[in-house]
């Protein structure tokens, strides 16, 4: 049985997607579409009697353009968009990061997923799941876990500011076009250290990075 902490945060989230929806003035239809869903389960996820995921949230962040923040508890603002339904790459791509996220947190605190599965109530093969970007985990799910691994939502999203959000969902659609080796080793956390070397370099001049590289091939 759900406790009515999760109850009222689930109907929290349903009115505060309401009212972005109607500051931007879209209607319940455009918006189903926009998220690939039927205008029934929007109206769902508005009165709190079903799950809205992260990956939906996100979407619905960019699309109404209002801040992920509004909808996780702080402020909000509007304007416009062409509806384009997401490709079911983009929404692989989203619930793959926010599981390789999950893992990540998950081992640095040295939990199994037998314990993270106690927390929320779940089977250690759903945590797998998860973690693989197999099933949508639920934003309360995710926020029970994130205060046991000692992370916060937003580290799900690695997401520094609202002015940030467009460019973050932009990548994540980049992402989901790469190829799936590609894709795959950007996920992985053991390289998150070569990823983060990559973006740094990527803004030297040739003359600098032609430097690094001799410099890298004398060490080896």
């Amino acid at each position: 049985m759900e406790s009515e902490t999760i109850v009222l945060q689930r109907k929290i989230i349903g009115v505060l997607i309401r009212a972005a929806r109607e500051k931007a003035r879209r209607t319940v239809n455009a918006v189903a579409q926009r998220l690939g869903v039927t205008p029934a389960r929007l109206r769902q996820y508005e009165r709190g009697s079903r799950e809205v995921s992260l990956p939906e949230l996100e979407i619905l962040s960019l699309y109404l353009q209002t801040p992920l923040s509004f909808f996780l508890s702080e402020e909000s603002q509007v304007p416009e968009e062409d509806i384009k339904p997401p490709s079911p790459a983009e929404m692989r791509a989203r619930r793959a990061l926010i599981g390789a996220k999950l893992k990540q947190a998950r081992l640095a605190e040295g939990k199994s997923k037998a314990e993270c599965a106690q927390i929320v109530g779940r089977s250690a093969a759903m945590i797998g799941r998860y973690e693989r970007g197999a099933t949508d985990i639920s934003i309360t799910e995710l926020d029970a876990l994130a205060r046991a691994l000692r992370v916060n939502l937003y580290y799900f999203v690695e997401r520094q500011s609202a002015d940030a959000d467009a460019g973050s969902v932009l990548d994540l659609e980049k992402l989901a076009r790469l190829p799936k080796d590609v894709r795959a080793f950007v996920l992985d956390s053991v390289n998150l250290p070569y990823l983060r070397m990559a973006a740094k370099f990527a803004d030297l001049p040739s003359n600098r990075l032609k430097e690094l590289g001799e410099i890298l091939l004398v060490v080896r």
